[in-house]
């Protein structure tokens, strides 16, 4: 086998090196794959190691089978003998053989998340409590997070357990889980990491046998590597293993899911000597080796990729370099709203479909960080008729938080929708068990009414609840009455009423509870958003139309399963490529996350980059930077443009700004600053809106709430006023009942 000519002057040094402790820092796009795959190949080919001595550890069975079948056309005739894994299916064969020493069989069975929800919702269930209750979730999230340190529940220390006062119910499920788990010979993922390490570290013979089968370890995406996985790595080497690491610092994403970006930054070798302190002096013998030739993309690309990530102090220093073409300039665009910007990448898609020969819409995707952002990109594209799929996701109104929201408010709108009421009323949890609901369907039915109507209209001693669950029925009964004549007043802004109402019900503290998760939050914010464009955009609209518009939004199928545009979020899109990229919303706090940015700070701001740097280098041909000066409700303020513009060289030329109605001075960038000015396509953002004018102190008179003063201005359409007689109403600046009336802030 010539290897000279099939690899770069690098590629080869990584495949032939003689080091025993490697580490490959391989850039995107590098050939990462590739290398891995003819080291391989030289192994058995050139120095004549045995395949059954070799384990390649990567972390999807996908890439394990691409590799399987490369090394295979390689080096016929070694199918069979090749081990090349993943870290949970080494484990699973590793127990099936060792797993007897504690006490399973080695027919144990296998549960994956699904089977483990199954089991916790029984477990619920069980104690008296709904399928669906909180604990569920909450005791799931719980013993994630602890199995990733590689605990069980005698590990833990109870005095961690008083800083959340559901830790203790969540660690009593857990000791259940656990039981019932053990009863059912049964092992979820975490436990085969887990038990393999301890069958390893407690059992001395057994661990000397496995560290006798190999003589090379070799690992990809060892960025994403975390502690538990790498004591595994160390108590399957020999003082003479020879261990190859493969990865890109610059690609570390998912330290959240407990990946410990320290490992390869600290050299794999070393990292294993100073936590394990097991086998000293081999510092000649490590090698480290950066792949920076990428194929993938333009120069272009490379170039606002590299000065993006450049900014990044946690990393192995390198640059990308290509020899491919000089390619289009990267393109960005700063809209007005966000419904604009989803209209802009239409328009960009239908130019591309136009101009491009051959194009087909699976040769784009359109990046996102937070899955919310993905409504207005829906509806534009539905409007064109331009079939998409999310990939890896659900699309946005059929994630359950939406179909909850919008039960909520079908119910106002029509109180016979026996669907949407029973969708709503035990979420958030009410006390109303199955028995109980199946009595008032029945009861229901008997006198032809729904079930809300059959609530509604009979006395609640009639119902057949108990007290506690009859105060909760009545308590909804009559904020779902309050909101309907609210509504039905036409008085105050409808997107503001909505928000009220749900969060009356209590659905906003529901998922404020730990375990919920903070996207779903952002995904109903996103759809106030949405109530607030709508009617901004159809002033001569109601809210009965509004809700159809979603039905048939909804309602839309593809129209051609082969020629689909891909959405998805960053993460994702990690280890995909595509010809055209679209980075959708890449406006500060949302990319980069305020929620990261909380938590973690500096490292945080770190991660983010790294995300964005993935999103920048997945694309091949074209790249699209978008973002938008909306107002968001969910960051609860004017978006701006993410700081990354300005890290990758591609601030915006020159700011300007533009007088408000609503905000004053508002600073709008008009056109774009790119890399290889000369060839870049000037961009310019749509004129402002032309709204009524106010401003915070102005004099109001309402044909319905009387006088009052203009308190807060909400985005560019909602003001808040505050009334002398009615008190505060959040309300559309251009609602015909309102009107100046002259004068500053009389009322203070």
């Amino acid at each position: 086998m010539d290897f000279k000519k099939s690899l770069n002057e690098r590629q080869l040094e990584a495949v032939t090196t003689a080091y025993p402790f490697v580490r490959v820092v391989a850039g995107a796009g590098s050939g990462k794959t590739r290398v891995l795959t003819y080291r391989i190949a030289y192994l058995i080919g050139e120095m004549n190691i045995a395949p059954w001595r070799i384990l390649a550890i990567t972390f999807t069975n996908k890439v394990a089978n691409e590799m399987r079948e490369r090394v295979i056309k390689l080096v016929p005739d070694v199918g069979g003998n090749l081990k090349i894994l993943t870290f949970h299916s080494f484990c699973a064969r590793f127990l099936r053989e060792e797993i007897s020493v504690l006490g399973y069989p080695s027919n144990f069975t296998i549960f994956d998340e699904d089977d483990q929800e199954k089991l916790m919702k029984t477990i619920a269930v069980d104690h008296g409590l709904r399928r669906g209750d909180e604990i569920v979730r909450l005791t799931l999230d719980f013993l994630g997070r602890q199995k990733m340190e590689g605990r069980y529940p005698e590990d833990i220390d109870k005095e961690e357990l008083k800083f959340f006062q559901r830790n203790k119910e969540c660690l009593d499920f857990w000791v259940e889980y656990e039981a019932r788990m053990k009863k059912m010979l049964a092992l979820d993922f975490d436990d085969l990491l887990i038990k393999a390490v301890n069958i390893l570290r407690d059992f001395p013979d057994i661990r000397t046998k496995w560290q006798k089968r190999f003589d090379h370890i070799l690992i990809d995406e060892f960025q994403d590597t975390n502690d538990i996985q790498a004591h595994l790595l160390h108590l399957l080497m020999r003082e003479d293993t020879c261990l190859y690491v493969v990865g890109d610092p610059d690609q570390t994403i998912y330290t959240w899911r407990g990946a410990n970006q320290g490992i390869i930054l600290d050299t794999s070798y070393s990292y294993f000597d100073k936590k394990y302190k097991i086998i000293p002096n081999h510092e000649n013998q490590m090698e480290t080796i950066i792949l920076n030739r990428n194929y993938r993309s333009t120069k272009t690309i490379l170039d606002a990729a590299n000065a993006l990530i450049s900014h990044n102090r946690m990393r192995v220093e390198k640059e990308l370099f290509t020899e491919n073409e000089l390619g289009s300039a990267v393109t960005q665009h700063q809209a007005r709203t966000i419904d604009d910007e989803a209209s802009w990448v239409v328009e960009q898609l239908t130019r591309l479909e136009r101009e491009e020969r051959d194009f087909s819409y699976s040769q784009v995707a359109v990046l996102f960080r937070a899955a919310y952002l993905t409504l207005p990109l829906e509806k534009a594209l539905t409007r064109r008729r331009i079939p998409y799929v999310i990939y890896g996701g659900i699309r946005f109104y059929q994630r359950a938080e939406i179909k909850d929201v919008l039960a909520y408010w079908r119910i106002i709108n029509n109180p016979k929708d026996e669907v949407s009421f029973m969708r709503i009323i035990n979420i958030p949890r009410r006390n109303l068990g199955d028995q109980s609901l199946n009595i008032l369907k029945n009861n229901a039915r008997q006198n032809e009414y729904s079930v809300f109507e059959y609530l509604k209209y009979n006395d609640p001693e009639n119902w057949g609840l108990r007290p506690s669950t009859k105060r909760n029925i009545t308590q909804l009964l009559e904020t779902i009455d309050k909101y309907q004549h609210k509504l039905m007043e036409n008085a105050e802004a409808y997107s503001e009423l909505l928000r009220e109402y749900i969060a009356d019900v209590g659905y906003f503290d529901f998922l404020k509870k730990p375990g919920e998760g903070t996207d779903r939050l952002e995904n109903i914010n996103a759809l106030i958003d949405d109530v607030r464009s709508y009617l901004k955009d159809n002033p001569t609209s109601n809210f009965e139309e509004y809700l159809q518009n979603v039905t048939l939004l909804s309602a839309q199928d593809d129209m051609d399963e082969s020629n689909r545009l891909l959405l998805m979020t960053v993460h994702t899109a990690k280890g995909l490529e595509f010809p055209y990229i679209f980075v959708f919303g890449l406006n500060e706090g949302v990319f980069p996350s305020n929620r990261t940015l909380e938590e973690s700070a500096y490292l945080g701001e770190e991660e983010e980059r790294r995300l964005c740097y993935v999103a920048f280098t997945r694309a091949k041909k074209e790249l699209y930077l978008s973002c938008n000066n909306d107002y968001s409700f969910v960051l609860s303020a004017r978006n701006r443009p993410s700081r990354f513009f300005m890290e990758a060289g591609l601030a915006f030329r020159t700011p300007k700004s533009y007088k408000s109605s609503l905000f004053g001075d508002v600073p709008l960038f008009t056109d774009a600053k790119t890399i290889n000015q000369d060839r870049a396509p000037v961009v310019l953002v749509d004129q402002p809106i032309k709204v009524e004018t106010w401003k915070v102190g102005d004099q109001v008179r309402h044909d319905t709430f009387g006088k009052g003063v203009v308190k807060e201005l909400i985005g560019d359409t909602i003001i808040t006023v505050e009334f002398v007689t009615e008190g505060r109403k959040k309300l559309m600046g251009n609602h015909p009942a309102i009107h100046k009336a002259g004068g500053g802030d009389s009322n203070g």
